[in-house]
Formats: C-alpha cells, sequence, structure tokens
C-alpha cells in the first residue's frame, strides 16, 4: 500500500514538473530579436505561438527589454518591449502588457503576454500574435544575471 501512495506522489510531482513552464518551453535563440538588430521584415503575427519561450542571445539568457525600443529594430518595423518590471520567482505567473513601437509612440500597438521567473535564473514568456505585421518581439543584448530570489 504504501508503495502505492510513493508511486501516486512521483508522477504527480513529475505531472507538475512538466506542466511548469520553467522545465517546458521552446528556445528562441534569434540574434536578430536583440535590439541592436536592424530591421528585416520579420512579422510575429505569421509565427504559431503556441505555449511558452526562453529567450537567448547566441546561447547566452537574455530577456525582453522594460523601456521603449525604437522602431525599425529587433528585426522588424514594429518592435515589441515589455511594459513593466519582470517578475519575481514568488510572483509566479505574472500577465505584462508588451508595446509595439511605432511612428505614433512606443506603444501604438500592445498585447498582453504572461511572464515567468524561473529559479535557474531566466525568463519565459508566452507570446500571442502581435496581430500587426511587420512586428516582433524584441530581446535585450546585455546577458541576464540578476539573482531572483523569492520574496520571504
Amino acid at each position: 500500500m504504501l508503495g502505492g501512495v510513493l508511486l501516486i506522489n512521483l508522477l504527480l510531482s513529475l505531472k507538475s514538473a512538466t506542466s511548469d513552464p520553467c522545465f517546458s518551453y521552446t528556445t528562441l535563440d534569434q540574434p536578430w530579436r536583440a535590439t541592436n538588430g536592424s530591421q528585416m521584415s520579420i512579422c510575429d503575427d505569421n509565427f504559431n505561438w503556441n505555449g511558452w519561450y526562453r529567450l537567448l542571445y547566441n546561447g547566452m539568457n537574455i530577456r525582453m527589454p522594460e523601456s521603449c525600443i525604437n522602431y525599425n529594430r529587433c528585426g522588424t518595423f514594429a518592435t515589441f518591449w515589455l511594459n513593466g518590471s519582470h517578475p519575481q520567482i514568488s510572483d509566479g505567473i505574472i500577465t505584462r502588457q508588451a508595446c509595439g513601437s511605432w511612428t505614433s509612440g512606443c506603444c501604438q500597438y500592445s498585447v498582453s503576454i504572461q511572464v515567468k521567473a524561473c529559479p535557474q535564473n531566466y525568463y519565459v514568456y508566452k507570446f500571442v500574435s502581435p496581430n500587426v505585421c511587420f512586428a516582433g518581439y524584441c530581446a535585450g543584448t546585455q546577458i541576464h544575471s540578476k539573482i531572483l530570489s523569492p520574496h520571504v
């Protein structure tokens, strides 16, 4: 009987780990997404966003910028950045506005995305279609090394 209970607990913990976006994501290591990337007519509206994504820059941890990015960067025309701060681990999954910069301002377009801080010192994002073309999600160029400690 005890073995059965242990097996059930093990299966439940495995299911929990695989449903945690920190352990179930797709990496986006596309240097053209960086804020120093020039306009290339990329259209994230054409991408089938499904699930969670981790941003890398040449294999290194990075995160979305938290301030306005000039348009015609990040491999596209309208550049999407995170309007607000990134979460702490203790915040769990949060919803933030992603703003798209274009000729009429820093937040001419916007969508809601989800963000989570992961214990291994990176972030995952649940991106959605920006509903405008040509637009793309930006990634920073600074290696993310801030320690993400939970609030106690």
